[in-house]
């Protein structure tokens, strides 16, 4: 039984000797053909020649999954033998020796075979002009460490590299295209940004008007218009007060106004409304414009309201009046079935709140709406 594995192991070994030099003759005729074909006096081209053959034999090592690392290294050692061979005899001769055509034989099958298919290594080079630039480019020798892996490894980092590169560089830009497309949605978003154009303009109404008796901003109301002036402080004849009401004139050259104060809930001050300014309102709707302001650093809550005899009232309203000029409005709208038989007022408590804080009256003025 020994006898039969040493024979079995001897035939293996054959086996794998021949398989060995078979390949590895296949790689130098290859080598050969393309030195034929190429430039052989230079010395890139036949770097380039090398450096395929090895590449291609690793290729081939790599998918033969049946050998050790002890194998692969010894087909490695003679394939840089037969690499240095053919180096020498072109650094010699200056020429390459084509191979002779080996005769057919009729080849017996192996006893065992260590693995079932085997590729064979093909070189892929090209016309001189197809090649890439290669890494030698001096005009000396070719030595034998030169076609290692350790030149091409270099390469293919370069390589892996500069693709690695290009791909941050596509994801950064991604990233940045992402960026402002959010951007530019949050802008719209949030009304910064209108896509749409509004075919409404804006609203000019006083918040008062509609409901609310927040004042306007001084010069918010638009100035468009016919005003009728119904108080101005230059004239304060149509001026009244009742009950303990004080109103006094203020101001400077700039800016002149009426002070009215009221200490009770029953001390008004009152601005006449002539009765032609009355017909010229009726059956028309109306917006009063009280521009007031309080004293300095002081704000105070004041009471509107109308009396316009047989044309009716206004309401009571309230207002919030601080330190700041600012326009305070009154909407009333006018029948239009009845005439004035007389004249109207605008009555205005200072404060509410029965403190005794006091209102500046800058003027007032009546302008249609429709």
């Amino acid at each position: 039984m020994n006898k039969q594995q040493d024979a079995l192991c001897l035939a293996n070994h054959a086996n794998r000797i021949e398989g060995i030099i078979v390949e590895l003759e296949a790689i130098e005729q290859a080598i050969r053909k393309a030195l034929a074909k190429a430039d052989v006096g230079n010395p890139a081209i036949r770097q380039k020649v090398y450096e395929s053959a090895w590449g291609a034999h690793e290729r081939s090592l790599a998918a033969n999954g049946a050998l050790d690392d002890e194998q692969r290294d010894e087909r490695r050692e003679r394939l840089k033998d037969s690499i240095t061979r053919i180096e020498k005899e072109v650094q010699t001769s200056g020429s390459i020796t084509l191979p002779v055509p080996a005769p057919v034989v009729e080849r017996r099958e192996p006893v065992l075979s260590q693995s079932a298919t085997r590729i064979e290594p093909t070189i892929d080079v090209g016309a001189e002009s197809e090649l890439d630039a290669p890494e030698l480019t001096s005009d000396g020798p070719v030595a034998a460490e030169n076609y290692r892996p350790d030149r091409m490894r270099r390469r293919l980092k370069r390589n892996r590299e500069r693709k690695k590169a290009n791909g941050l560089i596509k994801f950064v830009i991604i990233l940045a295209i992402l960026a402002v497309a959010l951007g530019l949605l949050w802008f719209v978003a949030s009304g910064i940004i209108n896509l749409k154009p509004s075919s409404i303009p804006p609203s000019t109404s006083n918040p008062a008007v509609s409901g609310s008796h927040e004042p306007l901003k001084e010069g918010e109301l638009s100035p468009e218009g016919n005003w009728i002036t119904i108080f101005d402080p230059s004239d304060t004849t149509q001026v009244s007060v009742t009950g303990r009401a004080t109103a006094t004139i203020g101001g400077d050259q700039v800016e002149k106004y009426l002070r009215i104060q009221s200490p009770g809930e029953a001390d008004e001050v009152s601005f006449q409304v002539g009765q032609g300014v009355l017909e010229q309102l009726a059956g028309k709707n109306t917006v009063f414009d009280i521009v007031a302001k309080s004293e300095d650093g002081v704000r105070t809550q004041m009471a509107v309201s109308c009396d316009f005899g047989a044309l009716g009232d206004c309401g009571r309203k309230r207002f919030d009046v601080s330190d700041a000029s600012s326009e305070y409005l009154v909407q009333k709208e006018f029948p239009a079935d009845k005439k004035p038989a007389a004249g109207g007022a605008i009555k205005i408590n200072s404060d509410i709140t029965q403190a005794g804080k006091s209102v500046d009256i800058i003027s007032i003025r009546v302008q249609v709406a429709n």
